[in-house]
């Protein structure tokens, strides 16, 4: 009697995984075949790419960051360089190594001030490992001469 009821949770349990390998198999494609189509902005709502600091409130050029490196010792992969500057809390240098990052968000979730957020950088190509380190300041330098508008995406608690 135990082996009859242990083939029909068998027999039950194929015809379940049946039953969803079917449905996915006539759902719409989620794929982009990338060159011919791209990712719309709206898609990439949840998508973590690479780190940037955000935008301060009062000044737009300027990151909320007060150099505390709480984000630096959070990080498992030691990707993250933050160097105070002498005059005032304000960081003099941001690098980020995209190389080394796991995208594991412990840095976003520990900055007290919301200063980092991932961006949505899907179609980041480089070619040698060093063009991957990034100078996260410089970026929201150019971000802001450019005036992009800011990242909607996964920002901590600012």
């Amino acid at each position: 009697m135990r082996a009859i009821w242990d083939n029909l949770k068998g027999l039950y349990s194929l015809l379940v995984g049946m039953k969803i390998t079917i449905l996915f198999l006539f759902s719409p494609r989620k794929t982009v075949h990338y060159p011919r189509k791209v990712v719309e902005r709206e898609n990439l709502e949840n998508y973590r790419g690479p780190l940037e600091l955000t935008r301060g409130k009062e000044d737009a050029g300027k990151t909320p960051c007060v150099s505390c490196q709480l984000c630096v010792k959070a990080c498992p992969g030691n990707c993250l360089t933050v160097v105070k500057s002498k005059e005032g809390k304000n960081p003099q240098t941001w690098l980020y190594d995209f190389s080394y990052c796991c995208l594991c968000g412990a840095c976003v979730e520990t900055c007290p001030t919301g200063a980092l957020a991932f961006s949505h950088r899907v179609y980041m190509v480089t070619k040698t490992r060093e063009e991957l380190v990034l100078d996260l300041l410089k970026d929201l330098k150019e971000r802001t001469e450019k005036k992009e508008e800011p990242n909607k995406g996964l920002k901590n608690k600012s």
